[in-house]
């Protein structure tokens, strides 16, 4: 059996409650319609694919201007457990806060096992930074940075709040809220499932990468949402987070979608009307 914070699982019931993949049938037909609509987004809204803001060839951002400047700069990161995934496939998610008046930022990162999680997040922040003072240049207002990221994406997201980036005067504070969907923030469980033969996480990897044991350093207005049908350990780890948060100081709002699972969550928030996308959008003025 393995314990975790309480809960005892058998090994096939632990990997059923941290692989997200584990537990539907209708990933791969998901991630072929998120590229699919990804295409159709990119007809309709004005794009700049693969921007550099690193080295390494996966080091690039895909941006998204609106027709009007000074609006808030919107960045969301990918998820795919730290080893899969492609901002490309995210366009769609980017049209409703583009034609609100934000401009989106999507940076993609490299993988596990060819680099390692510590990389990746420190790939974000660079990712970050580069956003923060390049913002406008592509119509968007450096000082009101939103950062969003599903799944891995998420966990991202939530260790760039940990950072002393997002409290160094020079910035002034520059990232004003954060929405994290789906997320992983914990990294105590990855150890024991199977996609950690390509993730490699390490026992001396739990604390530093884990955003449980690291708050925000500022006070943000945040969303964190989960699906309805996503295992009971899964939804536990925003849970968490939201106390993590809250007891941070942050605003914390807790939203959990009906009827949908880990990889369905993103597809209907193309819709400016969905809950998650309605609440982005309150946050940054838009709505």
């Amino acid at each position: 059996m393995i314990d975790y914070r309480g809960n005892a699982y058998t090994p096939e019931e632990f990997e059923r409650q941290f692989n997200p993949r584990a537990n539907v049938t209708d990933s791969e037909a998901i991630q072929a319609e998120r590229k699919r609509l990804s295409a159709e987004a990119r007809t309709r809204i004005d794009g700049v694919l693969g921007v550099p803001y690193g080295d390494s060839d996966r080091e690039v951002i895909d941006i998204f201007a609106p027709d009007r400047e000074g609006g808030p700069t919107f960045i969301y990161f990918h998820g795919g457990y730290w080893r899969g995934g492609h901002a490309r496939d995210g366009s769609f998610f980017a049209e409703p806060f583009v034609r609100a008046g934000a401009s989106v930022f999507l940076p993609t990162y490299d993988l596990c096992p060819d680099v390692s999680v510590g990389e990746i997040v420190a790939q974000t922040l660079r990712a970050i930074a580069w956003i923060h003072a390049n913002a406008r240049s592509h119509g968007g207002d450096p000082d009101r940075l939103y950062i969003a990221g599903h799944s891995a994406g998420a966990h991202l997201c939530a260790m760039a709040l940990a950072d002393a980036w997002a409290d160094d005067p020079a910035t002034g504070g520059a990232i004003a809220g954060a929405c994290l969907i789906s997320g992983i923030y914990d990294l105590d469980p990855v150890r024991f499932i199977s996609v950690n033969d390509l993730i490699r996480v390490t026992d001396a990897d739990v604390e530093p990468l884990s955003p449980l044991r690291h708050p925000p350093r500022r006070p943000v207005p945040m969303i964190l949402a989960a699906g309805g049908d996503e295992s009971e350990e899964w939804r536990r780890q925003s849970h968490l987070y939201a106390d993590v948060a809250r007891a941070a100081g942050c605003t914390v709002a807790e939203i959990e979608v009906p009827g949908v699972h880990h990889w369905s969550i993103l597809l209907p928030m193309r819709a400016p009307d969905h809950p998650i996308t309605r609440a982005l959008l309150r946050m940054m003025g838009l709505g």
